[in-house]
């Protein structure tokens, strides 16, 4: 089976079940090296924030399931982890659910005289990004979005905190 399946298949396995509990599957990765244990990492999330302990159960359950329905061959390391606060925005449902906050966005080209940009997220509309960067209300089109992340504001929250 291919990465691209296995991870298809990880993801239709634990999506229902992470529904039923609130926690919403935010991004899924596996590795597989040529020799050795490979990794399948699952970062989950849900309104609020997720816990420690939350984590921990979710991993005891996905690991149960994982091995009942024994998709991925061979060995391998499970890794169940909150995103960060500087998650990544993956979908176009994350520029909606984080309007207000930072974020720094790449672009695939220089767009409004930069790549990088960094300001307030205003939301989606249609297929553009608003950002409120400097004082001004640019505009980059979603598909121009290499990628993009929350951002902190250290001078605001002190590196302490």
């Amino acid at each position: 089976m291919s990465k691209d399946e296995i991870i298809r298949q990880v993801e239709k396995l634990v999506t229902p079940f992470l529904q039923a509990r609130g926690v919403e599957l935010v991004d899924l990765e596996y590795t597989r090296p040529r020799k050795g244990r490979g990794t399948l990492r699952l970062f989950l999330d849900r309104e609020g924030g997720i816990t420690l302990e939350e984590l921990a159960r979710m991993n005891r359950v996905v690991s149960e399931l994982l091995d009942v329905h024994d998709i991925i061959p061979g060995p391998y390391f499970l890794e169940v982890s909150s995103p960060g606060l500087t998650r990544e925005l993956k979908k176009p449902r994350d520029y909606e659910r984080y309007r207000g906050r930072l974020v720094r966005l790449t672009t695939r080209e220089p767009g409004a005289g930069s790549q990088v940009h960094r300001g307030i997220l205003q939301g989606l509309e249609g297929e553009e990004v608003w950002l409120q960067e400097e004082g001004q209300l640019i505009r980059i089109p979603l598909k121009e979005i290499a990628r993009a992340r929350l951002d902190i504001d250290w001078k605001k929250h002190g590196k302490e905190g």
